[in-house]
């Protein structure tokens, strides 16, 4: 267990305004609201009181409002850690106002390069863009690679410790959810060259293997090193971090690569290693960027599979659910990409397509209905109920 030390007795202005804001988002969350979030939460997750019951008046969804601040500035005295939450503070306050699944806690961003960091990973900037910097410039590179450890002065040290300061500045009054954890096959690539990576599969299967196994016991690894600096206070889901999950659910990785490789590729060289984290954590939830209706059946026969996130403009929704297993939960968020033909909707009709395909093909669908496509900030509750309603 890493020990991170911040000092919390030299107190400057900052201070007392996150103090103010704490408390008043737990005002905003009481215990009561906090539990009736995870109970429909929970019933969704673990396939309960679909069409009946306590929870079978709507679907659960999260509509997420964007915020612009219109709050004085944060004190010159912030560091940028306050900063951060001081900024996160004021969304959830925000988002109050919404009568949602919406679960406040801090979030902890992407960082792709967080696992190759164990490894000694740096950060590429080309273009005004940043990857993860390949160490694998041969396949025999794999077989010497340094131990995967969580490294002072790499970003899965400097990602660690932010989420700790979170939990320690509140006392783990607000939760904290895990950053985007990438899952084996995308660490492995971006440390091999994603291109080369995808070229070499099949050429070099022995190096691959030995490399995605090691990035799956690195991951295994951060997972636990977050739930020592975080404990309970962890929530371990980072698709549109918004959502509360129940422990025995998992945790959450992304495999943005199910969109642009072959069932075949995702069978051998993915899934097993998921299904290996799955096993770790008593599940798993699988996020991917673009679409992936190809995978349907390969996705209803992993084993720990709990719930797949995707955008349903990216993954046709309902030609999914056609296959979809319905032991398996469907998370469904909106983007700004469309493929296929599919469209942009707004949040209302996000959430009613979401209903729609739960009352259809009797699936647990939660609709993450974040705000996106420059889409006015409505905080009419009324019309969200409407579209999330099952009667």
């Amino acid at each position: 267990m890493i020990d991170f030390s911040f000092d919390m007795s030299a107190r400057n202005k900052a201070d007392d305004l996150i103090d103010d804001l704490v408390d008043k988002v737990l005002a905003a969350y009481p215990p009561g609201r906090l539990m009736r979030i995870k109970a429909r939460t929970e019933a969704a997750w673990k396939d309960r009181d679909y069409g009946g019951g306590p929870f079978g008046d709507r679907i659960a969804y999260v509509a997420y409002m964007d915020y612009v601040s219109n709050e004085p500035p944060v004190p010159d005295d912030a560091t940028a850690y306050q900063s951060d939450m001081i900024a996160q503070l004021r969304k959830m306050l925000h988002n109050s106002n919404i009568d949602d699944e919406y679960y406040p806690g801090f979030t902890s961003g992407c960082e792709q390069v967080t696992v190759p960091s164990m490894f000694g990973c740096g950060k590429v900037h080309t273009s005004g863009s940043a990857k993860v910097g390949a160490i694998i410039k041969s396949p025999s590179d794999v077989y010497s690679l340094p131990a995967a450890e969580i490294r002072e002065g790499h970003m899965c040290y400097d990602m660690l410790k932010s989420m700790a300061y979170k939990h320690k500045r509140t006392g783990g009054r607000i939760p904290v959810y895990i950053t985007d954890m990438q899952g084996p096959f995308s660490c492995a690539a971006q440390m091999w060259g994603i291109q080369d990576f995808l070229c070499d599969l099949h050429e070099y299967p022995d190096e691959v293997h030995t490399l995605l196994g090691s990035c799956t016991r690195a991951i295994v690894d951060y997972y636990n090193a977050m739930y020592d600096a975080i404990g309970e206070n962890l929530i371990p889901i980072h698709c549109h971090p918004v959502l509360w999950i129940p422990r025995d659910c998992g945790v959450a990785l992304s495999d943005d690569f199910f969109a642009v490789v072959s069932k075949d590729v995702a069978e051998e060289f993915s899934c097993p290693y998921l299904e290996e984290i799955g096993r770790a954590f008593g599940g798993m939830t699988v996020h991917t960027c673009g679409g992936m209706n190809h995978l349907v059946k390969l996705m209803n026969d992993m084993k720990t599979l709990k719930c797949i996130n995707f955008s349903a403009s990216e993954t046709d929704l309902r030609k999914y659910a056609k296959e979809h297993d319905p032991k398996i939960m469907l998370l469904v968020h909106k983007s700004r990409l469309s493929m296929n033909g599919l469209p942009l909707l707004d949040r209302e009709n996000h959430i009613r397509l979401c209903r729609d395909v739960q009352k259809e093909y009797k699936i647990n669908v939660i609709a993450n209905a974040s705000t996106t496509n420059n889409e006015p900030n409505d905080d009419d509750h009324t019309k969200f109920l409407h579209a999330a309603s099952l009667r």
